[in-house]
């Protein structure tokens, strides 16, 4: 394994821990502050799952292949932008996984055990592919990847995308 490919896994661990942490704390928040029976007014769940489809697990698959492919681009041109200019994507990047990992932490702290039994299947893998693509972006500002890491990495996004997808579309534990 390459040296950057390394420093990818170790970036992505601090990706995937921050999300985690940003889920829990999330989910503390609502339920510590006594907001769950708002935060369900607001949500309007329903847990009916998702139809099974291939049409519905690509759906899923572009949702968050678009945040995934978004984050790997700019992994490929972070050696070209200035330091501030990858400090501002840096934050960017960071706005945007921590604000998704909220949004399943507000809707767990809502919902308890039926919101976790809706993701409990797809949400480490899904968490785990835009981790990878973090930790891409995170080891790209170090030092650019090969087109060879890059190719590496962007494949290893792409099937845990495809692979959350299909779990959120065939492996849910909410049910009707």
């Amino acid at each position: 394994m390459t040296p950057a490919l390394t420093g990818i896994g170790t970036s992505a661990t601090l990706c995937l821990a921050a999300a985690t942490a940003s889920t829990f704390f999330a989910a503390a928040l609502v339920c510590v502050a006594g907001l769950d029976d708002e935060a369900r007014a607001t949500l309007r769940f329903g847990f009916a799952g998702l139809d099974s489809s291939v049409g519905e697990t690509a759906g899923v698959a572009a949702h968050n292949g678009r945040i995934a492919g978004g984050t790997l681009v700019c992994a490929a041109i972070a050696p070209r932008l200035s330091p501030r200019v990858r400090r501002l994507v840096y934050c960017m990047l960071a706005a945007v996984l921590t604000c998704s990992a909220c949004a399943v932490g507000v809707a767990i702290g809502a919902y308890g055990s039926r919101a976790i039994a809706a993701v409990v299947a797809h949400l480490p893998v899904e968490f785990g592919a835009l981790s990878v693509a973090g930790g891409a972006y995170m080891q790209a500002c170090k030092q650019a990847l090969t087109t060879r890491e890059l190719v590496a990495i962007t494949s290893a996004t792409a099937l845990l995308i495809v692979l959350a997808a299909w779990l959120e579309t065939h492996a849910s534990l909410a049910g009707g």
